[in-house]
């Protein structure tokens, strides 16, 4: 039921953040604002910025209770009494990384792919979005095993250098579980779902386009092809 939560919401909040900012900017260009419209500073930089800050602050936000729950209910005796800061900043950074990893850079990929090496849109965004939420678990894995390490084992008794070296080597000792297991984890959750969300997403937006212009259609032409032209110059179809 957490997880559920954890990806219900991320899900939901980066969609709606998606469909706000693809939105706005579609009427800033259809309306042909100004440059001192608020509305036209909005550009694809600053709609990426939004989505990774909203879906983050979000997934985040589900995540550490959800970490926290687990923590606790499956933690070892000599853990903390309350959880570290420390953890809260680590689990913080890897969420980061996982919506970034997810929603952000797949796109930026796609693009690179397309015209750097002339790949087929489609395919190219199916391999952004599979590889790259997996990859990064290299990364976020242990930093996520750091947090837990630091609620489990305060090591206080030991000092700074003792207490490195011990981290270290349990960093070592379980890389390759924690990251195995999350890329058992993230690879449907993010990776094939985020497929599949894409796609079903870019159906269901084409589907009222297509609705949208069959309805102008039977009652202003002219006002159809101008709708048209706008849909093809902004998704590039």
């Amino acid at each position: 039921l957490l997880m559920w939560m954890v990806y219900a919401s991320t899900y939901s909040t980066a969609n709606s953040l998606k469909t706000i900012t693809e939105h706005r900017e579609y009427y800033t260009k259809a309306q042909g604002s100004t440059s001192n419209s608020t509305g036209a500073n909005l550009d694809k930089s600053n709609a990426d910025e939004i989505i990774f800050m909203g879906t983050s602050f979000v997934n985040s936000s589900c995540s550490l209770l959800k970490d926290r729950a687990y923590a606790r209910m499956f933690g070892t005796t000599g853990a903390a009494a309350s959880m570290p800061i420390i953890t809260y900043g680590l689990w913080a950074s890897r969420d980061a990384m996982v919506v970034g990893s997810s929603f952000i850079l797949p796109d930026k990929l796609t693009g690179h792919l397309v015209e750097k090496y002339d790949m087929e849109r489609t395919s190219a965004q199916r391999f952004s979005q599979l590889s790259l939420p997996i990859a990064t678990q290299f990364l976020a894995g242990p930093v996520q095993l750091l947090g837990l390490d630091f609620y489990n084992r305060p090591l206080t008794d030991l000092s700074f250098r003792e207490a490195v070296v011990d981290r270290t080597r349990f960093l070592i000792r379980g890389f390759v579980s924690v990251v195995s297991a999350r890329i058992a984890r993230i690879a449907p959750g993010y990776g094939i779902g985020g497929v599949l969300n894409k796609e079903y997403r870019d159906a269901w937006r084409d589907y009222l386009i297509e609705k949208e212009i069959s309805a102008l259609n039977s009652k202003d032409g002219e006002s159809a092809v101008n709708l048209v032209g706008l849909v093809l110059e902004k998704f590039g179809k």
